[in-house]
């Protein structure tokens, strides 16, 4: 499945620090995955002491990140 990124999702990550990479991980790999809003959905993976969430929308066989934030 292809993974794309948003150009919101690309400014937040740099402003962030979090990696493309340990994005795409939790997006493939996650521990949790929930619903959201506007049919999205809320992939969480843990990231050392911290949760990594990452909001997608799945359109055909494409994910597109749309944001990612660490949680405490």
């Amino acid at each position: 499945m292809p993974i794309t990124f948003s150009e919101h999702a690309l400014e937040q990550l740099e402003k962030r620090g979090i990696t493309q990479e340990v994005v795409i991980e939790v997006v493939q790999n996650p521990n949790e995955v929930l619903s959201s809003f506007r049919g999205r959905k809320l992939r969480r993976g843990k990231l050392g002491g911290t949760m990594l969430e990452v909001v997608t929308k799945t359109e055909g066989s494409r994910i597109t990140i749309i944001t990612a934030y660490l949680e405490d």
